[in-house]
């Protein structure tokens, strides 16, 4: 009988730690985004006024990003024929580094969130919030917060 309750105060910590470290995997790594996509299409403007195409940085990243102005005189920053993986907390950013800084680079310095990836294939919009000086970004960055790195990357040139 006491075998059983030495094992028993043993095991029950264990398998507790166990659920725990499984729940917090899941949550943080969300495996299961491995096998979904979701697709938009949204309405783009001609006339971009700088354009890029998208490389690969930790997952298959590949379409166009562009710098619209929209006739308010407002900036919009367009993803076309767009594809990527999904990911957790998965945002798209305007960044004042080249296309072939590293990720720290993208982090650390210059970069402006303009919201949660809207979907993993598609043509999306992202509106450039009033007053940006948008002469200062270099490239459009499809960035993972939860893991500090980027999916993929595109210079912006005229």
């Amino acid at each position: 009988m006491r075998a059983l309750l030495a094992r028993r105060k043993i095991v029950v910590p264990v398998a507790a730690a166990v659920i725990v470290l499984v729940a917090v995997g899941l949550w943080a790594f969300q495996p299961w985004k491995l096998f979904t996509s979701s697709t938009v299409h949204e309405k783009l403007a001609d006339g971009a006024a700088q354009k890029g195409t998208f490389r690969s940085l930790a997952h298959p990243t590949s379409g166009q990003a562009e710098v619209v102005r929209n006739a308010d005189g407002s900036y919009a920053v367009q993803l076309r024929d767009f594809s990527t993986s999904d990911g957790p907390a998965v945002h798209v950013w305007l960044t004042s580094q080249s296309q072939d800084a590293g990720d720290a680079k993208f982090k650390e310095q210059g970069h402006l969130d303009l919201g949660a990836l809207k979907a993993t294939n598609g043509d999306e919009v992202y509106a450039v919030p009033a007053g940006t000086d948008i002469a200062q970004y270099k490239s459009v960055l499809v960035w993972c917060d939860r893991f500090s790195v980027g999916f993929g990357v595109a210079g912006l040139g005229a």
